[in-house]
């Protein structure tokens, strides 16, 4: 039903033919518009259901036509801002960058009453300084940012999914859109580059063949996601697509490009160009996890999940998912990270909003970094070992050299082990 009322707080639209998902975003643009106006002279009024305001209000939008968008406003913020005499409806995703603008934050404030939160709003932005850049979309207003261009810079969805259509169908041959959701938070799309899998993925085949490690087959995409109400800077994410349900294997950070300090559509087609780089440092990184070994599977998944602050759900499913098939026999840090990313595909099961599923993505890459420690430590280990001075020292002494030549603290971390081998 919502995917019809394209002006609710909870819309979303998923997408399978990009020409449907491009004429969307074209229609979406049309009944867009900007607006700046001085930060002191916002004004916010709540309209909550029941009250005498409120009231008067559905009046008003009721002889308009627009009652419906009135409702779920209420269902929601229950709050609207007047700009240049005229009043605008407030949209969920719009109260970050209203409070980022107005310079507050706290738990309390999900506590008050609307008619007390609109006065403390209004009460910060009337001693607030410069411009501020409205988003206006779908008979609401879904973001109030930064009016100077270094606070934000707009860069319109359309053209930046055209694009990264463009340059994939110029540079990858026999790319092929996969699906594209949109949610007045984010949108997102994702392209599957079989045409280049084998030159991709060739390095990672070798390594798989000659360690004897069980793997889906596994098909590189791109997915790019952009936000136009500070949630999300237009980010390219180098993925792997799992077995036949096409599970997401995040592959580390994305390349970024922050929608601040005058970006525009030429610098982020620079950042097009670093797409084939990433994918090379990813195949590699996903190589040296192979070298990891892990003793104590179980309880290092378990750990490395609760300290990137994945969802208890999805961890502990994922844990009994693991379990049912390695049991708690030791295996490689690849394995434990190609089952951390199961995380990504039961949200995806359980209906999660495009937001969440780019949030659990972001998530997943966080154990990348918790293995660049170990990896560096292996490679000071080896370094020991083949050297005739070093070859003789103790894992203690082996430790200390790793914290002089690293220039960090490194320490056994999570029930990991290190298993020095000769190259």
């Amino acid at each position: 039903m919502m995917e019809s009322k394209v002006f609710a707080d909870n819309f979303s639209r998923s997408f399978s033919e990009s020409g449907d998902f491009f004429q969307f975003l074209s229609a979406r643009q049309a009944r867009s518009k900007w607006m700046t106006a001085p930060s002191k002279e916002l004004r916010f009024e709540p309209v909550e259901r029941g009250s005498t305001l409120g009231n008067l209000y559905m009046q008003i939008y009721d002889h308009n036509g627009d009652a419906d968008v009135l409702e779920d406003t209420m269902e929601n913020t229950s709050l609207l801002l007047k700009v240049d005499g005229k009043d605008y409806p407030v949209r969920s995703c719009a109260l970050k960058t209203v409070l980022e603008r107005a310079r507050i934050s706290g738990h309390a404030l999900n506590k008050v009453s609307k008619s007390v939160f609109a006065e403390i709003l209004n009460y910060c932005m009337g001693v607030a300084s410069g411009d501020s850049l409205i988003k206006v979309a779908d008979e609401k207003v879904s973001a109030v940012h930064g009016g100077d261009p270094k606070d934000y810079t707009v860069m319109e969805m359309l053209p930046l999914f055209k694009a990264t259509n463009d340059f994939l169908d110029r540079e990858y041959p026999g790319n092929r859109f996969m699906t594209a959701h949109f949610d007045h938070s984010i949108a997102t799309a994702i392209w599957r580059l079989d045409g280049q899998a084998d030159k991709l993925l060739d390095t990672y085949h070798r390594e798989i063949a000659a360690k004897g490690l069980r793997a889906d087959k596994l098909v590189p995409a791109l997915r790019f996601s952009t936000s136009d109400v500070g949630m999300s800077g237009a980010n390219l994410y180098p993925i792997f697509l799992a077995g036949a349900e096409s599970r997401i294997i995040p592959l580390g950070y994305p390349i970024r490009t922050e929608h601040k300090n005058g970006s525009g559509m030429e610098y982020f087609e620079e950042q097009l160009g670093l797409v084939y780089a990433q994918f090379e440092k990813a195949v590699d990184k996903q190589v040296q996890l192979m070298n990891i070994e892990i003793r104590y599977p179980v309880t290092t998944l378990m750990r490395v999940l609760k300290r990137i602050k994945a969802p208890k759900k999805a961890s502990y499913e994922a844990m009994d998912y693991f379990m049912s098939i390695h049991g708690d026999a030791p295996c490689t840090a690849y394995d434990l990270f190609m089952q951390m990313s199961d995380v990504i595909f039961s949200a995806q099961c359980d209906g999660a909003s495009g937001m969440r599923i780019a949030q659990l993505e972001e998530i997943v890459s966080r154990a990348l970094n918790l293995c660049c420690p170990l990896l560096q430590l292996r490679t000071v280990f080896q370094l020991c070992a083949c050297h005739p001075y070093t070859s003789n020292m103790t894992v203690t002494e082996r430790f200390a050299t790793s914290r002089y030549y690293c220039l960090m603290p490194v320490q056994p971390l999570l029930a990991f082990t290190v298993t020095a081998t000769t190259l």
